[in-house]
């Protein structure tokens, strides 16, 4: 794919993730991981064909990895924006703010900004933007785990609203 296209996939891509985040949407839900793993499998094929036969200098695979490192740890700083909750039925949602899309924004920003960096060490044209899907599957991966694992306290079972304790399935309780 030319660089131009990768660049415009990678954008509507965030678009779409975009929409998604900031909408309400229960936290145990299972497309998301299909998705790291699409994009994941996307973006390994992508930077394989860009590639093709020519190996990669030390130093394109070492920018390639503060890239992902850098997506991983933007990922990891977006999961804390993301708000938590349990609904009255005791399932957990989530939902991004405005500050979470910025991020994402940042994210994104970053990643081309060493698109450059990556190109020039490898000496390959279109490398860095061939590997934002790549990219995207890490951060994406790392937000979604970082707020699996926050959801995790909130498994059905009592929880207070207004100082009421509430049970699933039943009725409101006293404490």
């Amino acid at each position: 794919m030319s660089n131009l296209a990768n660049i415009a996939i990678g954008l509507i891509v965030v678009g779409l993730l975009l929409v998604r985040q900031l909408q309400p949407r229960p936290a145990k839900e299972t497309s998301s991981v299909r998705l790291v793993l699409i994009l994941a499998a996307a973006g390994i094929a992508e930077i394989a064909k860009t590639t093709g036969a020519r190996h990669l200098t030390t130093a394109a695979v070492a920018w390639l990895a503060v890239s992902l490192l850098a997506g991983a740890g933007l990922g990891a700083i977006r999961a804390v924006t993301v708000r938590i909750w349990r609904a009255p039925d005791g399932s957990a949602w989530r939902q991004g703010t405005i500050l979470t899309a910025a991020l994402w924004l940042v994210s994104l920003a970053a990643h081309l900004a060493l698109d450059t960096v990556i190109d020039h060490a490898a000496r390959i044209a279109a490398l860095g933007t061939s590997s934002i899907l790549l990219y995207l599957a890490v951060t994406l991966g790392v937000q979604r785990e970082i707020v699996r694992r926050r959801t995790a306290p909130l498994a059905p079972g009592p929880f207070t609203v207004r100082g009421r304790r509430w049970r699933t399935g039943s009725t409101v309780r006293q404490p």
